[in-house]
């Protein structure tokens, strides 16, 4: 028979025990939410500087290439809703038109860490408004004239040398008659061939002074957008003009400098294969062509294919039988005051 004191000491041991076991529990328990917090906290401080890096990334290269794709546009800010490891970007640009800013585009970019599957999402997008012309449809044209969604105005398109477009190429100039003479306006001259940069700085009617130089990068010219094709119905299809938003390169001046260069094209061409972004095989395309047997581009060959000039309806008229025009296409077109 157990004595009534041994009795009282195995009842005071096993309060002990699970006291301890009680408290070894909380202190689990504690050191567990502590552990998960803190790996929490690490992995969204992780996160949170990860989609910094990646939003940066992305906004310089969207900037970087927008400079030699976006003739006479300019980054005018952006806003940038971040996720986790992911984020949607919303890049504004503006144009100048003799010192009178246009709003022009609103792009949206979904970007993320290469490895996370999922975007911030926002998805969708715009395209050039198309609008019958009627004296087009009337003269055989088989495409129309492109306006921005955004603000209805003209855009630009770009007619390559050498490039047979079945004689439908636009001539805007005689629109010029029609509006008054201190009309600001945009215009896209393409040439009839090829020149240097020092033979356009030299050729230009005096007074006119260009924006930006389109540069010719297309050495190779075999594919689809340079010659006629026959379609499924054996009919005779014929190239398109380039237009601002594929496919046409150049450089110009900026809204803080108005000194134009080939270097600068050069060397943004070079930063775009450094940055190895979404562009990058397009910028290594541009770079080989440039090069061609040489070891790098040389800014003295560059070849200019036309020019992006402002000015008003009355000094633009100064382009009319220039030998060397081969179109001569209206972008935006606002008032002086």
């Amino acid at each position: 028979m157990t004595a009534p004191w041994e009795e009282a000491e195995e009842q005071n041991l096993v309060n002990i025990l699970k006291k301890t076991k009680r408290k070894s529990m909380i202190r689990s328990i504690i050191i567990s939410l502590t552990v998960s917090i803190l790996t929490l906290i690490g992995i969204f401080v992780g996160a949170s500087q990860l989609v910094d890096r990646r939003s940066s990334e992305t906004l310089f290269s969207e900037w970087n290439f927008m400079m030699i794709s976006s003739p006479n546009e300019y980054e005018s800010g952006y806003k940038d809703n971040r996720g986790f490891l992911s984020g949607v970007m919303e890049l504004n640009t503006y144009k100048i038109v003799e010192n009178v800013p246009i709003p022009w585009h609103n792009k949206w970019i979904n970007y993320n860490e290469w490895w996370f599957p999922f975007t911030t999402g926002t998805y969708g997008g715009t395209s050039n408004l198309t609008v019958e012309d009627s004296n087009m449809k009337q003269e055989g044209y088989e495409y129309y004239r492109n306006y921005n969604p955004y603000n209805g105005q003209r855009e630009m398109a770009y007619y390559i040398p050498e490039v047979d477009y079945n004689g439908k190429i636009l001539n805007d100039l005689s629109l010029l008659d029609r509006m008054e003479e201190e009309k600001l306006v945009e215009m896209a001259i393409s040439f009839n061939t090829s020149y240097s940069f020092a033979e356009v700085k030299t050729m230009l009617p005096a007074g006119i002074s260009p924006v930006w130089y389109w540069v010719d990068t297309y050495a190779d010219r075999s594919g689809f957008n340079f010659k006629p094709y026959r379609d499924g119905n054996g009919n005779m299809s014929y190239p398109l003009p380039m237009t601002s938003s594929f496919g046409v390169y150049g450089f110009g001046i900026r809204p803080d400098s108005d000194q134009a260069a080939p270097e600068d094209f050069i060397d943004l061409v070079k930063s775009g294969i450094e940055r190895k972004d979404k562009y990058n095989s397009e910028y290594r395309r541009i770079y080989n062509d440039l090069k061609k047997d040489e070891t790098e581009p040389e800014a003295a060959d560059l070849r200019i294919l036309g020019v992006v000039v402002t000015g008003t309806a009355d000094g633009l008229k100064s382009f009319k039988n220039q030998s060397y025009v081969r179109a001569a296409v209206l972008g935006a077109v606002v008032d002086k005051y």
